[in-house]
């Protein structure tokens, strides 16, 4: 280890005999526990004399020399920090190697801890969460919390007529005319409360990403890796934000909808012990909520509620859960705990259909405390074209990393990424991953229990991986993302394995990544092959797994379907993608924590079992 970080001595003497003092103290050391061994082993200086390692009050025998061959000094590299074997792929396939390195800028002073090797699951729900499919129903008048609302029919109608230049049409009559419908159409229509849309909208999404991990634990149980993550995209919790009338919606929402999916994805877990299913780490995805901020001050310090602005303060986050220990005394958990997103997008808030916005620099809030190194401009946003919609956001969240004991009290405004033993990770969310991300930006290191950790995960909505991200980062081993907005259909995953690369001389290394495939992919040759050859069976396998939304929808008998809900409404179609990651080399690799003394080091020396 010290040798990869150019942080030990250099080697003695390039020879095939050892010297006799270093010769005298490997035979003593088969005599010593392992604590003075471990102290002894340090090496010899330049004269082959002096001892060097840490102190001790042993002195052994002089015992002269006996000439026999040894071997060469092994030169093992130590993940993450060496360059691994790439994974061979299926011939014509549709998962490639991808290319492409950036040069690194920086080395930890010291290499994370040696860890066991770990076979980690990742499972990610695939699902477009930028578009959600609006369900606000109508309902009879009089339906208690119900509103009254513009015929959005009616709306549509005469902004599609607007668009017939000189057509007899455009002239007048009714609406219904223009295009031969005699059946007249309402002005207004009797929509249900906003409470009542979001609780049932919430159960959907609780109901489809329980169906999605017993269905994916169905094709590959997490008892297979020795831990497994489940990943959804972000906004994930959302409805479409055209389906808001007005603010005072949009604020009952906020506190409605991040306390709901905190419970969801608590009982969420629940359903899978330990016991049964292993090690899980649930990163289910974000909920994107507005709460007003009346404390919030221009960049001249006036403020700006005074004159009856509201500004919202952006509140989008991701609650981790797990079903780990949590009377673990020697390994202490929080039962759940909260990431937020740092940068707001100005396509975060805004109707998905129209994507209106407008973000002022000029008219700046003051820095925020969360993260005064960022530029705060106030962003106005169309939430909703039908219902005019607009409201005022800034561009920093005040939101806090946190983490919660089983009864929900506060334990610490950190986020413990380390809950699974020597496996820790980190999340980034969207445009953090730019602007404010867990590779650059030292603000958000320390929001976080352990900076140096092994998975990084990017749940987005518009955001790509970039290996440049990594430049300072040699620790971080893979680069997991999900993806909810780039495809019309369902979003997309991918999973990157980091390769460091040390450098010569004065350059530290390189870092490039392995597009990984997911379990069970086929090439598309294979696919089109098969099909030809089947025509009127079933599909190949593919690596994607098909979520039932139907009614026909049957849980597998042993799993704990419990005050789980149905789905009530249409969604967006969901799949899973699996991985399996090797974390760490084999333990059979991994040489003992004392720097090799010489080239000429014997092999049995060298590894302590």
């Amino acid at each position: 280890m010290k040798d990869i970080f150019e942080t030990g001595r250099q080697p003695a003497r390039d020879i095939d005999q050892p010297s006799p003092m270093r010769r005298s103290i490997l035979k003593a050391c088969a005599y010593l526990p392992t604590a003075p061994l471990l102290a002894m082993l340090g090496g010899c200086d330049n004269s082959g004399e002096t001892l060097i390692g840490d102190a001790s009050t042993f002195s052994p025998e002089q015992l002269q020399a006996i000439e026999i061959e040894v071997t060469k000094r092994l030169n093992l590299r130590i993940p993450p920090f060496s360059t691994t074997d790439p994974v061979k792929l299926p011939e014509n396939k549709p998962d490639t190697l991808t290319t492409g390195s950036v040069e690194v800028a920086h080395v930890p002073d010291k290499a994370p801890a040696l860890s066991k090797p770990k076979k980690v699951g990742i499972y990610s729900l695939q699902y477009n969460s930028f578009t959600q499919v609006s369900t606000r129903r109508t309902v009879e008048e009089g339906t208690p919390g119900s509103v009254k609302v513009d015929n959005p029919a009616k709306l549509w109608l005469a902004k599609e007529r607007s668009k017939i230049d000189g057509s007899e049409l455009s002239g007048g009559g009714p609406l219904e005319s223009t295009w031969g419908g005699g059946v007249p159409i309402p002005d207004t229509i009797i929509i249900e409360g906003i409470e009542t849309y979001l609780k049932r909208a919430l159960d959907n999404r609780f109901a489809l990403l329980y169906r999605a991990m017993v269905t994916a634990f169905q094709k590959h149980s997490p008892r297979e890796f020795d831990v497994s993550f489940f990943t959804a995209p972000e906004f994930y919790w959302n409805v479409p934000f055209g389906d808001f009338v007005n603010e005072a919606e949009l604020q009952v929402a906020a506190n409605l909808c991040l306390n709901t999916v905190t419970r969801n994805v608590r009982t969420l877990i629940s359903k899978f012990p330990i016991e049964k299913y292993g090690q899980i780490v649930l990163l289910p995805g974000t909920t994107a909520m507005l709460k007003p901020n009346p404390d919030a001050r221009r960049a001249d310090d006036r403020l700006v509620g005074a004159d009856g602005t509201i500004v919202y303060n952006a509140s989008n986050h991701l609650v981790c859960t797990h079903n780990l220990p949590l009377n673990d005394s020697k390994y202490p958990r929080p039962a759940y705990m909260i990431w937020p997103k740092r940068a707001v997008s100005s396509i975060d808030y805004i109707d998905e259909f129209v994507k209106h916005y407008r973000c002022d620099d000029g008219n700046a809030l003051m820095p925020n405390p969360a993260h005064p190194g960022l530029s705060n401009p106030i962003m106005e946003c169309l939430l909703s074209e039908k219902s005019g919609l607009k409201v005022l956001i800034e561009h920093v969240s005040s939101s806090q990393a946190q983490s919660f004991d089983r009864n929900g009290n506060l334990l610490s405004t950190k986020f413990n990424n380390r809950i699974v033993e020597d496996l820790p990770f980190g999340v980034d969310i969207c445009l953090d991953y730019l602007e404010a991300s867990l590779q650059k930006d030292p603000l958000r290191f320390k929001e976080l229990d352990e900076q140096e950790f092994k998975l990084d995960f990017l749940i987005a909505a518009g955001m790509d991986l970039d290996i440049a991200n990594y430049a300072t980062t040699p620790f971080i081993q893979y680069a997991i993302r999900n993806e909810g907005y780039y495809s019309s259909t369902t979003g997309e995953t991918q999973v990157w394995k980091l390769n460091w690369t040390k450098g010569i001389g004065k350059r530290l290394g390189t870092m490039d990544y392995t597009d990984i495939p997911a379990l069970d992919s086929v090439s598309q040759n294979q696919q089109d092959t098969a099909n030809q050859n089947q025509q009127n069976a079933e599909k190949p396998e593919t690596s994607d797994i098909l979520v039932d939304q139907t009614d026909a929808f049957v849980a597998p008998k042993d799993a704990d379907t419990k005050d789980i809900p149905t789905i009530m409404d249409k969604m967006n179609p969901g799949t899973v993608k699996i991985w399996s990651l090797d974390v760490d080399k084999p333990a059979e690799d991994l040489v003992a924590s004392n720097p090799v003394a010489t080239k000429n080091a014997d092999k049995t020396i060298q590894f302590i079992k």
